[in-house]
């Protein structure tokens, strides 16, 4: 292993939320002298480790982009907001048990997945309206309509296929402008799924101090269960993206 990742390895197995995974799972073990909890909290350790090493090397693409870098408002917008949601949680985990972060282990990091998917959406959204605001879709409509007008009336043959074909590459241009708009609605709509998400986690790790353990494990479960099953949708989100085409060139 390189001497670079080694260094980031380590310091993912020393963090203090990672060690305080495995004091917690440790102290509950002796309590209850259970050997599940010291693998339950073995298990959330070296996740909690893999997934800081992974994060450690993480591109900046793929972190929330400032609001003052996008170009498109309602990017900005939901840049803000999920923002916010990650200092919000960020100081309210400051203030919560090592026993309460060892519960939460595997949702922080499917948290912290869901905020690196917000962020490619935010930059590619923002792509998007960079384009948008310099086409005028009513225009090519019109051509569009022009052309139709001109097939019908040209006596021509020749002619006529020539502005045929012309109409056709009208038609697929505008409905490639309508294809990103589309896009870019879509991504609005899921960075507002994604900000809800991520603001309303704060709170219930503060409701999580009030639970005892059972219902503690039940409420981190389903809170997992909730972010990877959001995971998987924007994954399947992002490879419809993926799919389409440079955006066509200006009318």
């Amino acid at each position: 292993m390189p001497e670079d990742a080694v260094k980031k390895f380590i310091r993912a197995a020393t963090s203090r939320l990672n060690l305080g995974v495995v004091g917690a799972a440790a102290t509950a073990a002796a309590a209850l002298q259970s050997w599940p909890v010291v693998a339950l909290g073995g298990a959330a350790y070296t996740a909690l480790v893999a997934w800081d090493f992974v994060s450690g090397k993480k591109d900046k693409a793929e972190t929330i982009p400032g609001a003052a870098t996008l170009h498109d408002a309602s990017m900005q917008r939901f840049a803000n907001a999920i923002g916010s949601a990650n200092v919000e949680r960020e100081t309210v985990l400051r203030d919560t048990s090592d026993e309460v972060k060892a519960n939460l282990a595997l949702t922080l990091a499917s948290a912290a997945e869901l905020e690196a998917r917000a962020g490619k959406l935010v930059r590619r959204g923002d792509e998007l309206a960079r384009y948008l605001a310099t086409v005028n879709p009513h225009a090519v409509a019109k051509s569009v309509a022009d052309l139709t007008q001109r097939v019908s009336q040209t006596p021509d043959a020749e002619a006529r296929a020539h502005y045929e074909s012309a109409r056709i590459a009208r038609v697929q241009h505008y409905e490639a402008i309508q294809e990103l708009a589309l896009a870019k609605e879509r991504i609005e709509a899921t960075l507002l799924s994604i900000a809800a998400t991520l603001d309303g986690l704060a709170p219930k790790v503060v409701r999580m101090r009030t639970l005892d353990a059972a219902a503690m494990d039940a409420l981190s479960g389903n809170l997992k269960s909730e972010l990877d099953t959001m995971n998987v949708e924007i994954e399947s989100f992002e490879e419809a993206l993926a799919s389409l085409t440079r955006p066509p060139s200006k009318v």
